[in-house]
């Protein structure tokens, strides 16, 4: 069966430039893939779902990523043309950032079976994240970041809105637990994979496919700022170096005080208390 295309073009003409690109390249090595731009948040998981057991190319960011992820059919695997402003799992995977290069790479067709992690909340929904779940802080930033901001200056967006954030919001409080471990902090990352944000990183291995979570406990955002943390942040070295980190198939967090809000692959997704668990294996995808 021809590959399907989903893609997010919300941010305007580049990136439809981009997938032109690269369906020529498509068309050149014989394949004929079929086109589906979503229309609003959530249509990439209707879409997904509706294309069936074969090749489903995700065109946009992990967001995209994200909504495809929970709608595809068993079976069907996962090709990535990285035209988001991270592009986490592109980078965790080894895919090119160049959409062209990236799309070479689906050509070659080698694909493997990676972890997902997933989340419930308290009405027992679930959704599944392939690179990471963050608690608290950040969520906080991805629920407060303005759009346009986010279009004209991609990733710097985020770190003015996170430096907004810090100083000028109360954050709440929230428990998780591992194990029987209790942890109490303002901000915590449940990772599938090692990069967070980009190129920074809270693990010194890739996890895609070591059966666990790997989770970072922040006590305090201000320890962000603490010195040995930041040099860590700015050179792109791993957090859990000096931060409190450890690995788990399932976990538990709840809100101590005020709601805690929860983001998935860089999306909101509800608030605390959510259960989370990793499948190992549960993805196929090209790379």
């Amino acid at each position: 069966m021809e590959p399907v295309i989903i893609a997010n073009l919300s941010s305007g003409t580049g990136r439809r430039d981009r997938l032109e690109r690269c369906i020529e390249i498509l068309h050149t090595a014989g394949a004929a893939p079929e086109i589906r731009e979503t229309e609003a948040p959530g249509h990439a998981t209707t879409l997904a779902r509706r294309a069936g057991a074969r090749l489903v190319i995700a065109a946009g960011g992990d967001g995209t990523i994200n909504e495809i992820v929970n709608g595809l059919s068993p079976g069907a695997t996962l090709g990535v043309l990285p035209l988001g402003t991270a592009n986490v799992l592109a980078r965790e995977l080894g895919i090119p950032l160049s959409p062209e290069a990236a799309c070479r790479r689906i050509l070659a067709g080698k694909s493997r079976k990676i972890d997902l992690g997933v989340a419930r909340n308290a009405e027992g929904r679930e959704r599944r994240f392939a690179c990471m779940a963050g608690l608290g802080f950040d969520a906080l930033v991805v629920r407060s970041v303005p759009p346009g901001l986010k279009r004209r200056l991609g990733a710097p967006a985020f770190v003015l809105t996170a430096l907004n954030v810090h100083f000028r919001s109360r954050l709440p409080l929230l428990e998780i637990n591992a194990g029987g471990r209790l942890h109490r902090a303002r901000f915590v990352i449940v990772a599938n994979g090692h990069f967070y944000g980009g190129s920074y990183r809270v693990a010194r291995e890739s996890l895609l496919d070591n059966g666990s979570l790997h989770v970072t406990v922040i006590e305090d955002t201000s320890t962000l700022l603490r010195p040995d943390v930041l040099i860590r942040i700015l050179v792109r070295r791993p957090l859990e170096d000096c931060l409190p980190a450890f690995t788990v198939r399932r976990l538990s967090a709840r809100s101590v005080e005020a709601p805690v809000p929860v983001q998935l692959d860089g999306e909101p997704w509800g608030e605390l208390p959510m259960r989370f668990r990793v499948e190992p294996g549960a993805l196929s995808v090209v790379c």
